[in-house]
């Protein structure tokens, strides 16, 4: 059989609505995030553009103004824990590939991993302000990637480590889940929270739609 490299699947929060290190503020409702959600979102280590720090891609982005935005378990935990609007990514690494910073940077959310800590690996996104308002406020803004960083200039930015996609090759079948094209290989680490998470968004739902 062939060889399948590994490659880590992580998600988490991009950017909210707190202030900054620097004094601003983005404004979620004005941030264009139509580069991430065509598939042009790249991922890099530390805000470098060099291509030997291109470490992943952006596979998928959401804004979530509210828990009826909520699509997935984790997105839902997001929100309870901020309890204010946030930008919510998953990102594939290319480690596994011979990729050695990104392989550094999979290392790393495995040492954390394996003592059951938080990674101290956090996001922070990268693009470009086209209208400024007041009180630091980015009010218009357009975001063409995210970085991976321990300095983030908004710190209440997280990563987690969601899975593996195995890859063997450029004609790697995919198939629908949960409404988003995913590799068939792709492996979810499910804990018995997600799970309770996943019967609380399913609640919701069907909440909502009694409603309509």
């Amino acid at each position: 059989m062939k060889h399948l490299a590994k490659s880590t699947v992580i998600e988490g929060v991009a950017s909210t609505e707190n202030r900054d290190i620097q004094g601003e503020v983005l404004d979620l409702d004005g941030a264009d995030i139509t580069p991430l959600l065509e598939g042009r979102g790249f991922v890099n280590s530390d805000h470098s553009g060099r291509f030997e720090h291109l470490v992943g891609r952006v596979l998928e982005a959401k804004k979530v103004n509210s828990m009826a935005d909520c699509e997935t378990s984790s997105q839902l935990k997001y929100f309870q824990h901020y309890k204010k609007p946030f930008l919510w990514t998953k990102l594939e690494l290319w480690d596994g590939h011979g990729h050695k910073e990104a392989d550094a940077i999979s290392s790393i959310y495995n040492f954390y991993k394996d003592r059951n800590e938080d990674s101290p690996i956090k996001l922070s996104v990268e693009g470009k302000t086209l209208e400024r308002g007041p009180g630091g406020s980015l009010k218009r803004t357009l975001i063409r990637g995210v970085a991976l960083t321990v300095h983030p200039a908004n710190r209440t930015t997280r990563t987690d480590v969601v899975g593996l996609v195995k890859t063997a090759g450029a004609n790697e079948a995919l198939v629908k889940s949960e409404g988003h094209v995913v590799p068939v290989f792709f492996e979810r680490r499910e804990s018995s929270v997600d799970k309770l998470f996943d019967l609380v968004v399913q609640a919701k739902t069907l909440i909502e739609m009694l409603k309509k």
